[in-house]
């Protein structure tokens, strides 16, 4: 197995998470990972690009948006131009923001997902803390743990943490801990949350396949079924007024069309099930 850890380092804040990615990469190469660190500075999109294809795990600590994982302050790693390149890995971030969009495709990408749908926030008189919240997923998971498993045990950490926290007076802390519990994601665990009920309906009945499944597809493939359906039985009744079941039966240049509309349909949805399959 093959980690890439990613912890860029060009502003006052990432200097923070770039310590607590140490931990991390540590255990990877306790656990017998063969293991890329590419850390301590601002890192280029081109080198993270580069040879990603042979990596298993990609680990990133830094700042992430909804829609990016950032290796500088003006340039992303991972965003949503070349988010395809993580395609089945597994991809553990400390990033703010980045369960909103970013790991949505990539879980639908069939990527198991492990970030943030909210900022992550933490205080320097709690820092030992909050790293190992931040860590704690991935450690879990190092031991035998599934993503499920990892997630829900991170969940009640968090919690307890948070307990512990305000316990000893340190309240600013302990509030950022549980903002940072509740925004914690893992699109493995879990599918990303949908306000849509249509949506969430289609994800209940056909699990990952279901965010692929639209409103818009949905209606189109009803209206066409209902049109058809309407075409067919008028020209049926029009060949039958004509001469009866003699005439519906014999060959008709009418129905080659039907056939060949049918065709179209079933190679359009076909496709669209070997899209949503990958």
């Amino acid at each position: 197995m093959k980690a890439r850890v990613v912890a860029p380092v060009f502003d006052d804040i990432t200097p923070y998470s770039y310590d607590w990615s140490r931990d991390v990469l540590g255990w990877l190469k306790d656990k017998g990972y063969i293991t890329e660190d590419f850390s301590n500075d601002a890192i280029p999109r081109a080198r993270v690009e580069n040879g990603i294809d042979s990596v298993d795990l990609f680990v990133f600590y830094d700042h992430g948006s909804e829609d990016a994982l950032w290796g500088s302050q003006d340039e992303a790693v991972i965003d949503l131009d070349n988010y395809n390149l993580l395609a089945g890995k597994t991809v553990y971030t400390m990033a703010c923001l980045s369960a909103r969009s970013l790991g949505v495709k990539l879980w639908q990408l069939k990527t198991v997902f492990w970030g943030y749908y909210e900022p992550f926030s933490f205080t320097t008189d709690a820092l030992s803390e909050f790293k190992h919240f931040a860590n704690s997923g991935i450690w879990y998971r190092l031991q035998s743990a599934t993503w499920k498993d990892a997630f829900e045990a991170s969940k009640e950490l968090g919690y307890a943490l948070s307990s512990k926290l305000s316990q000893t007076g340190k309240f600013i802390a302990s509030v950022l801990m549980r903002q940072d519990t509740d925004a914690l994601r893992c699109y493995d665990a879990t599918a990303p949350s949908t306000s849509c009920t249509f949506r969430a309906l289609a994800l209940k009945l056909f699990g990952r396949s279901g965010w692929f499944i639209t409103k818009t597809r949905t209606l189109a493939t009803l209206l066409f079924g209902i049109g058809f359906g309407i075409s067919l039985h008028d020209f049926c009744d029009a060949l039958f007024k004509a001469g009866g079941y003699k005439e519906i039966l014999s060959p008709q240049g009418g129905y080659f069309g039907f056939i060949l509309m049918l065709i179209a349909f079933l190679l359009e949805f076909i496709d669209f099930l070997q899209v949503i399959r990958r």
